[in-house]
């Protein structure tokens, strides 16, 4: 298991549903803490050094994750807006290829 591809901590909002209006909106501020978790920078820090990790070896990884830490690596690969950050997600069980 890697630690750096744990779920984010959501603080406050564990457990709460995911298409919630309050979660929605406290998923576009970036720097605030879920009162009791980390920020969505915190987790793409961690992330994205993980990812720059796996671009320094040159084999071929497979990421199992959760949709929060998918959105994370989407934006390491692609710009995106904060509005495009928030809303993104994939389906359960899809594939996504990236290359360097």
């Amino acid at each position: 298991m890697e630690p750096r591809l744990k779920e984010q901590n959501f603080g406050r909002y564990e457990s709460t549903p995911r298409d919630g209006k309050e979660f929605q909106i406290a998923k576009t501020h970036f720097l605030d803490h879920y009162d009791g978790g980390e920020t969505m920078m915190q987790l793409c820090q961690r992330v994205y050094n993980l990812i720059d990790d796996i671009r320094a070896d040159d084999r071929t990884y497979l990421l199992v994750a959760h949709n929060g830490i998918s959105r994370v690596i989407q934006s390491y690969f692609y710009d995106m807006t904060n509005e495009e950050f928030a809303a993104f997600g994939i389906g359960n069980c899809e594939v996504r290829t990236y290359t360097w």
